[in-house]
């Protein structure tokens, strides 16, 4: 026979971590939020070898500023100076990824203490959990 203390009891155990679940994926959604946000105000400086170039890039690497040094124009020729640019983006927009990629990671990280679906529900056939049939109804 089919016993409804049981059902109500595994019933409350369910919702419970449905409830838990839920929390936890406000929470991430919030974090997400704030990540993304982070991310988007993301702002980081390369320099040139030499310091004779910094370059402001954002999160993905695009260039924002470009400083040059005061005597940047005395310090080198056309070709050095345009090598120390590209040194110092390149600089930037490595760093830049990284930063984004730890600030992202800290989210995806999260993501892994969520329990899969077997975790929650047993497996019907293996004995652990009985539930009713239709033909023994719903007494």
């Amino acid at each position: 026979m089919f016993d409804r203390e049981r059902l109500r009891v595994r019933e409350q155990e369910l919702q419970g971590q449905i409830d838990s679940m839920l929390d936890t994926l406000d929470r991430q959604t919030q974090d997400l939020h704030a990540a993304q946000h982070q991310v988007a105000q993301l702002r980081v400086t390369g320099e040139s070898v030499g310091g004779l170039v910094q370059v402001v890039v954002n999160s993905v690497g695009g260039v924002v500023e470009v400083h040059l040094a005061p005597d940047a124009f005395r310090r080198s020729s056309p070709e050095s100076l345009g090598r120390a640019m590209t040194d110092a983006a390149r600089r930037a927009g490595e760093a830049a990824q990284a930063e984004s990629m730890r600030i992202m990671g800290s989210i995806v990280s999260a993501t892994e203490t969520l329990p899969d679906l077997p975790d929650l529900v047993p497996d019907p056939d293996d004995g652990s959990w009985n539930r009713p049939l239709l033909r023994d109804g719903w007494q």
